[in-house]
């Protein structure tokens, strides 16, 4: 039974990083567009 609380908590873990790295992977695209757009000024 614990083993079973485990896995969950890890499949959370890991569903938790995923959506922080595709966040800070839109956050990087986002900003390196805005600075793109100010060199091209």
């Amino acid at each position: 039974m614990a083993s079973a609380k485990q896995t969950k908590e890890d499949v959370n873990l890991k569903g938790t990083l995923i959506m922080v790295m595709i966040l800070g992977v839109i956050i990087l695209v986002f900003w390196f567009g805005i600075y793109g757009l100010f060199l091209s000024r």
